[in-house]
């Protein structure tokens, strides 16, 4: 899959946006790339490994709960991290 990377968590990839990854699920996908990037794993996952509320996870266009994380996903897909930015 593709995992595309945005914004402020760019900095944690290298500023890579666009990344390969390996993995059957959005969940397997994000998890190889915060073993890829450690110092993403802190900004996105919190200490149980869920996903932040706020990051939004997408398969395709789709958003995912958390509970559709375990979804499948192939070498074709996209998966977009995009994360809401407040302030005021």
């Amino acid at each position: 899959m593709i995992v595309k990377v945005r914004g402020v968590l760019l900095r944690f990839t290298d500023y890579e946006n666009e990344i390969e990854i390996g993995g059957g699920t959005v969940r397997a996908g994000l998890t190889g790339l915060t073993e890829r990037y450690p110092r993403l794993r802190e900004v996105l996952l919190d200490r149980d490994g869920t996903v932040r509320p706020t990051h939004l996870i997408a398969l395709n266009g789709e958003r995912l709960t958390q509970g559709e994380l375990d979804r499948e996903a192939t070498e074709d897909d996209r998966v977009d991290i995009v994360t809401a930015i407040s302030g005021g």
